[in-house]
């Protein structure tokens, strides 16, 4: 059990996989069951706009890959209390477009970063609180590629690295799923929205009954 009330989900996944599409349509299925629901990205407070501003941009220098992974926590930490901690300390249910398991994915997976270091820096600044839930959207990366490239929108630096990085990165988030497979559920995001949207309704609302704060009337 918690220490607090609320409720954790967390949606992961490569890029170009619908996590903010869907964390946007499983918080509005959410509220209209009664629930008191708050989405997040990891930008949401204003050192973490200036962390991802940063990091997403290209840079003439490298980023070294722990520079990368000290960042991406000091940004969690600050939206842990500012905004996830005091969500879940009032009962609600807290939606955050990705978390640590991103980190583990992509600066561990990806840049070649020692997972036990990382869950240290996790355990020790962010106080090893994870989601309850975390829904992992399986995508190829050619599908993800597609998509991205039908918004036409520019490449971030993580989203232009090289094909290696990014298959490295799907195969650390599959092997977390195989470890943590009570908390993270592998979702088929390649079928329609429509199926994706109804199987992580199904299993939230499944799990958010037997939480021991029920929704409001």
């Amino acid at each position: 059990m918690s220490e607090w009330p609320g409720y954790f989900i967390s949606l992961e996944g490569i890029d170009g996989a619908g996590k903010s599409t869907l964390a946007a349509a499983l918080a509005g299925e959410l509220s209209r069951h009664g629930y008191d629901v708050v989405t997040l990205r990891p930008s949401d407070t204003e050192l973490g706009e200036l962390v991802r501003g940063y990091l997403l941009e290209h840079h003439q220098v490298p980023v070294d890959s722990w520079t990368e992974a000290l960042l991406f926590n000091a940004g969690r930490v600050q939206l842990l209390r500012e905004r996830i901690l005091p969500a879940l300390k009032t009962g609600a249910v807290v939606i955050a477009d990705r978390y640590a398991d991103s980190t583990l994915a992509y600066q561990g997976g990806g840049r070649g970063l020692p997972l036990s270091g990382l869950h240290w820096l996790h355990r020790e600044a962010c106080r090893d609180v994870w989601p309850d839930l975390t829904f992992l959207l399986h995508l190829p990366r050619s599908i993800a590629e597609e998509r991205q490239r039908s918004q036409q929108l520019p490449l971030d630096r993580f989203e232009a690295d090289a094909n290696g990085f990014h298959e490295a990165v799907r195969s650390a988030f599959e092997e977390l799923a195989a470890a943590y497979p009570e908390r993270i559920v592998k979702v088929d995001a390649g079928r329609s929205p429509t199926a994706v949207f109804a199987e992580i309704c199904e299993m939230a609302l499944r799990r958010l009954a037997g939480r021991r704060t029920p929704p409001r009337p």
